[in-house]
């Protein structure tokens, strides 16, 4: 294949693409204003019912509301008419050519229905009035016909500029390219062919860097192959970025000093280096403020480390240094901090200021490790407890350190197989009215029931599984089961809502909402009898994707359980923002109620919670003096051992038949 040829298929595809491109881009952009003005219709529906509801006491009436529907289908160009039913019987129109009930699938709005093929498709769409005639709830039924002509009109007022893109502007795009390329590369590469093949004249110069680099080295002389041959030995040794020496450099050094060591018995240290939140300027400023950064701070290690000292760069953030010829700990020590000390200031890249810290584990040869692997292992053991302990540290390896992360990995290993073996039970604890006592929910807690180890509580392994990423695996068996049991009890009559905590890192997950819509099929539970608890970690970032999540959730039924309120991103914006329905108080803050901070911070959360209109449920109370400053202040529920403590499913079902009995006899 030529290479006319070969740029011919690559521009003919090309332009495929952008044909394709541009097509979706109309369809969305389509399907993007049906869904406004299906939005526009479903707020002005919601509008229209709340005054409406308002007004009607009495189905007599409704004719008295003309003038309002008169005036909503004015404003609105999508409304032909509108229609106020009472079961079968039309009470009013706005149109007296519409009198007759339209049929209930034609108002139905069918989820799996795009939002362009309702307002095309559709007759319209119902809504209902409420209104209390006396004691009496009292139901009409309001409907929106759509003016098709209209809706079509709107949607199809840009496919004439959309066909002038898509049928102009790639072939102008192709065409362009075309004669560019065959100016500036076929032509020159035919030259140089000719030049390769036949030695003529020397081409003139190419505009291109790439061809008039390939022009002139095919020009030169091999004279320079030998100078070539040893910069490309240093370059397998040298990493481009930095210019320290590389990840090869650093394994030859290595095993010469491990073997020098050896023979001469004698310590050498091995340095582990972690830029700490070095992804962080990666992901905000671009990889080429990183790249900046990494080569200054390349700088700052090499001037402080001394002639006989070696450094390299292994990784995108991560630096070996290996020190030898040291007397005393001490003086490693006071190596690292300067290192540290001139890491920890303000940075100025590219007119960016930027903050950066580093943390560093040290293993020693012989005492920590004999071989280069088990060097890189401990070291980097080392690091991150470095990193656990707060950052910008460093760290020396030791047996008990190796001891904690062996424990780590054996208990990561058990968590794994414990689910194998159905080791998991869930506990349920009950919700309770401060009002009149009764159970209004329950929450689902984990244990762990080792055949070796007996009970072992959710804080000795669930921070573990947040860590290693088995929490979404774990999460979805806690899911699982809790649905499971719901629907259970529901059909047992005992229909209570039920609280699951779900981890960020769950929430997070791309998956999360399809395993939730599978499992609620799977189990047939009602998802308005579900509580997502989530803790104020998910607003560190409020993004968009975490707020369409939540919304995404509770328009599935879903409600959102703010857990843990108060400890830690407290903020009002994403209480005001987020479709959060409960908060629940720490029971730290519980203890606290008979202080004045502890009174304050209590009575300021639960007026907060009216004021937004959400439930405040108080967790850990134990004392009847707890409960009753509680209902003092307007808190609607508690949770707490003054109840219940958690119980497994047989005995929740014993004690709440009898809290039940308890409550009748009351």
């Amino acid at each position: 294949m030529s290479i006319k040829h070969f740029m011919i298929i690559n521009l003919l595809t090309i332009l495929v693409i952008l044909y394709a491109i541009f097509a979706d881009y109309y369809q969305e952009q389509k399907s993007h204003t049906a869904e406004v003005i299906l939005g526009s219709l479903k707020d002005d529906m919601s509008e229209i019912s709340y005054l409406l509801s308002k007004q009607i006491v009495d189905k007599k009436m409704v004719r008295t509301t003309r003038s309002l529907l008169d005036r909503a289908v004015s404003n609105n160009d999508f409304i032909k008419a509108i229609m106020i039913l009472d079961d079968q019987k039309v009470l009013l129109t706005t149109d007296p050519r519409y009198r007759k009930v339209p049929d209930k699938k034609n108002v139905f709005l069918d989820p799996d229905l795009s939002a362009e093929n309702i307002l095309l498709d559709h007759v319209g769409f119902e809504g209902t009035i409420r209104f209390y005639k006396g004691k009496d709830l009292q139901k009409l039924t309001l409907v929106f016909l759509f003016d098709h002509q209209e809706a079509a009109a709107f949607l199809n007022q840009n496919s004439l500029k959309f066909l002038l893109y898509f049928g102009l502007l790639p072939g102008l795009i192709i065409l362009v390219m075309w004669l560019l390329m065959i100016r500036y590369i076929i032509k020159p590469l035919e030259r140089l062919r000719q030049y390769a093949y036949y030695q003529s004249e020397t081409p003139s110069v190419f505009n291109l860097k790439e061809l008039e680099y390939i022009r002139s080295s095919m020009a030169q002389t091999f004279s320079r192959l030998d100078s070539e041959q040893k910069e490309l030995f240093n370059l397998a040794r040298t990493d481009s970025l930095s210019g320290l020496a590389n990840r090869h450099a650093l394994n030859e050094n290595l095993k010469c000093l491990i073997a020098d060591a050896a023979r001469k018995n004698y310590e050498f240290a091995y340095l582990f280096l972690d830029l700490d939140n070095f992804k962080a300027v990666n992901d905000a400023l671009g990889h080429n403020v990183g790249d900046e950064l990494l080569q200054q701070v390349a700088g700052v290690i090499s001037e402080v480390l001394r002639t006989n000292d070696f450094v390299a760069r292994v990784g995108g953030d991560e630096f070996v240094i290996v020190l030898h010829d040291y007397e005393s700990l001490s003086e490693i020590s006071n190596i690292l901090e300067r290192i540290q000390s001139r890491l920890n200031v303000p940075w100025i890249i590219q007119g960016h200021p930027i903050k950066i810290t580093s943390s560093i584990g040290i293993a020693l040869y012989p005492k920590d490790a004999q071989d280069m692997i088990g060097l890189m292992k401990s070291s980097d053991i080392a690091m991150y407890e470095a990193k656990k302990r707060g950052r910008n540290q460093h760290y020396f390896y030791t047996e008990e350190l190796n001891v904690t992360v062996q424990k780590n990995i054996a208990l990561d290993k058990a968590m794994r197989q414990a689910l194998e073996d159905h080791e998991y039970h869930l506990y349920y604890q009950p919700k309770v009215n401060l009002l009149n006592g009764d159970i209004i929910g329950l929450e689902a807690l984990i244990r762990w029931f080792s055949p070796t180890k007996g009970m072992i509580m959710p804080d000795q392994f669930i921070p573990l599984a947040e860590e290693n990423g088995f929490i979404l695996e774990l999460g979805k068996w806690v899911l699982q089961e809790a649905f499971r049991q719901q629907k259970i009890w529901q059909q047992q009559g005992m229909d209570l809502h039920v609280s699951v905590n779900v981890a960020t890192k769950q929430l997070l997950d791309n998956q999360f909402e399809s395993l939730l819509e599978h499992l609620v099929k799977e189990t047939g539970v009602d998802p308005n009898k579900i509580h997502l608890e989530i803790t104020e970690y998910l607003f560190m970032d409020q993004n968009d994707k975490n707020l369409n999540l939540m919304k995404r959730l509770r328009s599935k039924g879903f409600s959102i359980s703010l857990d843990d309120f108060g400890t830690g991103y407290s903020s009002l914006s994403y209480l005001k923002t987020f479709p959060i329905s409960e908060l629940k108080i720490d029971k730290a803050f519980v203890r606290d109620y008979n202080t004045p901070d502890g009174a304050v911070f209590l009575e300021t959360i639960v007026k907060m919670g009216q004021t937004l209109k959400l439930q405040v449920i108080a967790e850990g109370v134990e004392t009847e003096a707890q409960a009753r400053y509680l209902k003092k202040i307007g808190c609607e529920c508690y949770q707490g051992y003054l109840c219940s403590k958690p119980l497994p499913v047989k005995e929740l079902d014993t004690f709440y038949l009898k809290h039940k009995s308890c409550m009748l006899e009351d």
